[in-house]
């Protein structure tokens, strides 16, 4: 009877120190809350523990059903309702939210089941439909449907798509990506289009913009106001200015083009430089270089090497024409062909077979 009197009296007397200890962290904690005016309950010492509400200031696990007005909170925090506006406020460690999530400044892992937001993110960021980002995103950040905002820095990968204002690092879209400013690697499921892209773009339909600068290729095309270094088009590869190599299955054509074109049917510019290769022929107002037309090479000016079934400078050949039938008004070199027409020569000596000439 002794024995389990004091037993009992041991179990009385634990259950009291628990419920001593708890109450005492309630009352620990009790001040801050109390000063913060947030309606949290707060299991801690000095902001440092386990807060259950929208605690401003907090370094531990944190569980609320809506964050707003947050100040600082370091650590797990995890929010379940959609958030109010904290512009000021900023997240660090692990954050889960259940719809969203809206603050100054997150950093860490941030997961939205729904999305994500803010003005800040950094770290890794994932969420099942999308988020939105004011000012910048540095890190990874995966969405289901796609992400669009501010300045964004790393790996960023859209269901759908990616858009942004300025872009570096890696950004893929199924559907597309786009933006003002590109500058790594840039791939669109249908076409990636900014008016900068610098570095790698892939899209699958096309690549466009103002500005292209690098290795691009795009299934039906890559055009834009100016295109530097390698561009290649299923169909054809265009610009106002284009200076580099380019290949279009169909064709490829600038206003001044420097550098070297292949166009499964033709290659042709205002002003071209350099070297081409048209299956059906190359021409231009003004060339300086070698060009290779299947059947037909037509220049206004024309200088160096041109070769063509049909081979014409329409006023000055300075060079070497070859081909089936040449043609120029001026010529300063040499044609090489079955009929040659040069209209400057002595009027008999403007048509001659095999070999014609003026230096």
């Amino acid at each position: 009877m002794n024995h389990l009197f004091v037993q009992t009296l041991r179990r009385v007397a634990a259950s009291a120190a628990v419920f001593a200890l708890a109450l005492g962290l309630v009352l620990v904690g009790a001040p801050s809350v109390a000063r913060a005016g947030d309606g949290s309950l707060d299991l801690g010492y000095k902001n440092v523990g386990v807060s259950f509400g929208n605690s401003k200031q907090w370094t531990g696990l944190r569980l609320n059903l809506q964050d707003k007005g947050i100040e600082q909170i370091n650590g797990l925090n995890v929010t379940l309702g959609k958030p109010g506006q904290s512009p000021a406020g900023s997240v660090n460690g692990v954050s889960l939210a259940l719809i969203s999530t809206d603050a100054g400044s997150i950093n860490g892992l941030n997961v939205g089941v729904l999305g994500l937001g803010g003005d800040h993110l950094r770290g890794v960021n994932l969420a099942a439909i999308g988020f939105g980002v004011e000012k910048d995103l540095v890190g990874i950040g995966l969405a289901g449907i796609g992400m669009g905002g501010g300045d964004m820095k790393g790996i960023v990968i859209g269901g759908i798509g990616v858009g942004g204002d300025n872009m570096d690092g890696v950004a893929v879209g199924l559907i597309g990506v786009g933006g003002e400013t590109m500058d790594g690697i840039a791939v669109g499921g249908i076409g990636a289009g900014a008016d900068v892209i610098r570095g790698i773009g892939i899209g699958g339909l096309g690549i466009g913009g103002k500005r292209l600068e690098g290795f691009l290729v795009g299934g039906l095309g890559v055009g834009g106001d100016v295109v530097r270094g390698v561009g290649i088009g299923g169909l054809g590869v265009g610009g106002e200015k284009l200076e580099g190599f380019f290949v279009g299955g169909l064709g490829t054509g600038a206003k001044k083009f420097t550098g070297f074109g292949i166009g499964g049917l033709g290659v042709g510019a205002e002003d071209l430089r350099g070297g081409a290769i048209g299956g059906l022929g190359v021409g231009a107002d003004i060339f300086k270089g070698v060009a290779i037309g299947g059947l037909a090479a037509k220049f206004q000016n024309a200088r160096w090497f041109t070769v063509g079934a049909f081979n014409r400078a329409s006023f000055e050949m300075v060079g070497v024409q070859i081909g089936v039938f040449n043609m120029t008004e001026l010529l300063h070199g040499v044609q090489i062909g079955v009929l040659n027409y040069a209209g400057n020569n002595p009027k008999w000596a403007r048509i001659l077979p095999v070999v014609n000439l003026n230096l």
